[in-house]
């Protein structure tokens, strides 16, 4: 368990059986505030154990809990929402676009496996290959249950915590329904999995959110998100994986410096005779596990889609398949 700069904000940091290594949630106890957890870690025993040990050395059960609030839908930060509810009914809060992905789970699954299947087919991904990251999609589903959402938290409202007011962030990229917390005293950001110091937030490519028609280019959303929180005024953001950020600015312009070269390489790659996303994905990463595959995949699409918004590559559809051309070729 780490310490944070609030004496009633607790860092407890949780074991996941995810590449990504533990989660670190955060529990609020302030006096005269409902008993907060903001995320809980997935649906797995060792993390479920790791997370009772932890609310008891600061003195707590599980049952304690009066509210819970959910950064976002992945489900390392989201998966014991419906245990802890039925141990302690605590209320759930979370960004508005996240409520259909937490509420009904079955019907947001199907949802999600339809546009994906679409997407990896306009991508010219490989049927056998279509078919490994499809099971991957559907076993991440086994570390989540579905869980009922009281209210929500959108963009410019405050929220108590901690004995604190924090703004809410909405800081899509990542995830199209992710927030952030700041708390403007003490120039501290609850980043989530926005800003992490050792590893580059991989922008997903995800369904349209509710009410919209067309998904978000989420690495363009990603990157205005990124530029958002590098001109405000954070003396510290607290992340959800791995250690604080201590420079924002430094941070962010390693990040977008990062996506900059990546779009030097997808470029370099259709001027070199790549078409299709499955042909720039196999230049960019030859070598690739059904999860890294989906992953490669998304980013890859996230900057031909940056690409394409700055006018330098177009496509067409040929039988199912979106075709890119470079436009200076």
């Amino acid at each position: 368990m780490s310490n944070t700069p609030f004496e009633y904000l607790h860092a407890i940091e949780l074991p996941t059986p995810f590449p990504v290594g533990p989660v670190t949630v955060y529990l609020a106890d302030a006096p005269g505030e409902p008993l907060t957890l903001l995320d809980t870690g997935p649906l797995h025993p060792p993390t479920w154990s790791a997370l009772q040990a932890g609310l008891a050395a600061l003195g707590y059960a599980a049952a304690d809990l009066e509210r819970i609030i959910l950064s976002h839908t992945h489900v390392d930060h989201v998966g014991l929402a419906a245990d802890l509810v039925d141990a302690s009914g605590a209320q759930v809060l979370t960004h508005p676009w996240n409520v259909d992905q937490l509420v009904d789970q079955d019907a947001d699954r199907e949802r999600t496996i339809a546009f994906y299947t679409d997407l990896l087919r306009c991508a010219a991904v490989p049927a056998e290959m279509m078919a490994a990251v499809g099971w991957v999609t559907k076993g991440m589903k086994s570390f989540a249950r579905p869980v009922a959402v009281s209210g929500t938290l959108a963009e410019g409202q405050a929220l108590c915590l901690a004995g604190r007011e924090w703004q809410v962030l909405h800081t899509p990229g990542h995830s199209a329904g992710l927030i952030c917390f700041y708390e403007p005293g003490s120039r501290l950001l609850l980043s989530g999995d926005h800003l992490l110091a050792d590893i580059s937030s991989n922008p997903v490519v995800e369904p349209p959110p509710p009410g919209r028609a067309e998904r978000l280019c989420s690495l363009a959303a990603y990157r205005d998100s990124l530029r958002r929180v590098a001109a405000m005024d954070i003396a510290l953001a607290l992340p959800s994986h791995g250690p604080a950020v201590v420079d924002v600015a430094g941070l962010v312009a390693q990040r977008l410096a990062f996506h900059e070269q990546r779009l030097a390489q997808v470029l370099a790659a259709l001027r070199d005779g790549a078409r299709t996303t499955w042909d720039v994905v196999h230049v960019l990463f030859p070598n690739r596990s059904p999860l890294d595959t989906f992953l490669a995949v998304s980013e890859v699409i996230g900057h031909l889609d940056l690409l394409e918004l700055e006018g330098k590559i177009g496509n067409r559809i040929q039988d199912s398949v979106t075709q890119w051309s470079f436009s200076g070729s």
